[in-house]
């Protein structure tokens, strides 16, 4: 199986282009956060954008991830733009081609279809200190421009394992993000390679159909159930004509989230009963002592991503599916041979090996700052931020889904930092100014902050590996508070923080 065929790749990275064009913001990615960033610029008046995004459709990730079952696994009316609610979620958790759909429909509403430029790769981001801009090469040609918005977010490049014989198998061997459209796996032997969030969804979505399944498992998930529902014709009527509706509704699921969030990373009590509901969960499907024991973790829930399903656990249980916990160790011609030498025959290997993240985001190594390092070789594996959005060195420059942004809700965080970065660029503006950055040392007293906070919570001390840490060990991606404490935190922004630049004036 060639190796290219496991990868996204829907450009191919030479530039075409001919001269420059100048622009006041490029935004990288046109997922839910390059949307809601345009939005957000587009509603303050700044209309001289561009959105680079190399799929030749929106939706980032929502439209990478087709896979069988897949869906949100926090409710939808959380999991979409306050500005924007939507009355016709199928489910509490829809399915992938709504939350695509919702999204395209965003697009349309706002006419941002003139704003993207699809099928468009940056190569490199550099920036020039003289022409205070940012030089952004794509696969399409060459960019100026003033502010620099990386929306790309962590998940959008797949971990491929690297195991002997890959290359000679003579099945079909796919990451469950690049799931071919024509994929039957009916009367097959699947070999599931990784037992993570996306496995927890496709699984048992698949099961019925295979004629074996052999899953790998290296680390078990944390299950908990998914209080799933269909929505009704008549409640979504209701909802569309009342729209009040839907904001309580959001408001009724956005308090409980919240407070378990900071139940279930501040108190360990908490925790251990989760971890005891979580057990009953796995126990209410699976009888087999031996089975029981290999799917319960040993570090404590909510010290990685949390798994729902009502579905996994019972598909495990059924009698196509064998669950192994040997790591896959080579590949042969039809089969996978694990780490303790059993061998599963294999008519196709799905890999649910997840994804890069920020620690060795590919977008890091072609963002470079005003003194030519990329931003991945300032990260070095532990990657920093200040309020989770600007960096040190890298003036006029935004990430989103940055170090120390993540929270329950993508669209929630997506929000809060649009709005942080909207009051960078009006302080561009109003006080005429060419560049902001970020002091380093209000950089390293808002990280202090972090770990000081994060020390004593469920992600530092759960006992797990996770791609919430760094590599030294800190706690890198999550938000050290609740989705309302991001909010209220990332509503104002603070040009003290900041070093700027006038034509005839720099502070320093």
């Amino acid at each position: 199986m060639p190796t290219q065929d496991l990868r996204i790749a829907e450009s191919t990275p030479t530039v075409e282009g001919q001269g420059e064009r100048v622009v006041d913001v490029l935004i990288l990615g046109g997922g839910l956060c390059g949307i809601s960033a345009a939005i957000g610029c587009l509603r303050k008046g700044i209309d001289d954008i561009v959105i680079v995004e190399r799929a030749h459709s929106v939706g980032g990730t929502w439209h990478h991830n087709t896979y069988p079952g897949c869906a949100v696994d926090i409710p939808s009316h959380v999991y979409s733009f306050s500005f924007e609610l939507n009355p016709d979620w199928s489910a509490g958790f829809s399915p992938q081609s709504e939350v695509e759909t919702y999204l395209n429909r965003v697009c349309e509403k706002y006419q941002l279809a003139e704003k993207f430029e699809l099928g468009t790769e940056v190569l490199d981001a550099t920036w020039d200190d003289g022409l205070q801009r940012w030089q952004i090469t794509t696969n399409q040609g060459v960019y100026q421009a003033r502010s620099f918005i990386a929306a790309a977010g962590p998940l959008h490049e797949p971990i491929i394992p690297s195991l002997p014989g890959l290359e000679d198998f003579t099945g079909e061997v796919f990451h469950s993000s690049n799931w071919p459209k024509d994929f039957d796996p009916t009367g097959k032997n699947v070999v599931v390679i990784g037992t993570g969030a996306s496995a927890i969804q496709f699984v048992p979505a698949i099961q019925p159909a295979v004629k074996q399944m052999t899953v790998l498992q290296r680390t078990p998930s944390w299950v908990m159930a998914k209080p799933n529902w269909k929505t009704t014709a008549f409640e979504r009527r209701m909802l569309r004509r009342f729209p009040a509706l839907m904001k309580a509704m959001r408001l009724g699921i956005w308090i409980p989230m919240d407070i378990f969030f900071v139940l279930a990373t501040k108190f360990p009590r908490f925790a251990r009963a989760m971890s005891t509901v979580a057990k009953a969960h796995i126990r209410k499907s699976i009888t087999d002592p031996q089975m029981i024991a290999d799917l319960t973790p040993d570090y404590a829930p909510a010290c990685k991503r949390l798994g729902f399903s009502n579905d996994f656990y019972p598909a495990l249980a059924s009698d196509n599916v064998d669950l192994w916990t040997s790591p896959a160790a080579r590949i042969t011609e039809n089969s996978v041979i694990t780490a303790d030498g059993r061998e599963a025959v294999a008519d196709a290997i799905v890999l649910g090996t997840g994804f890069h993240t920020l620690q060795n985001h590919p977008v890091a190594e072609r963002i470079h700052g005003k003194d030519g390092r990329s931003l991945a070789d300032v990260w070095d594996g532990n990657p920093t931020a200040y309020m989770g959005t600007t960096m040190a060195g890298f003036p006029n420059a935004y990430i989103m889904f940055g170090p120390n942004a993540g929270t329950l809700s993508g669209f929630v965080m997506a929000e809060a930092q649009t709005d942080y970065i909207l009051g960078a660029l009006e302080s561009l503006r109003s006080h005429g100014l060419t560049s902001i950055e970020v002091r380093e040392e209000e950089q390293q007293a808002f990280v202090d902050a972090v770990d000081k906070t994060m020390k004593s919570s469920t992600f530092a001390l759960g006992g797990c590996a996770s791609y919430y840490l760094a590599d030294n060990g800190r706690v890198a991606l999550p938000w050290p508070g609740s989705m309302s404490n991001l909010r209220r935190k990332l509503s104002r922004f603070d040009l003290s923080a900041y070093k700027t630049r006038a034509v005839r004036h720099v502070t320093v």
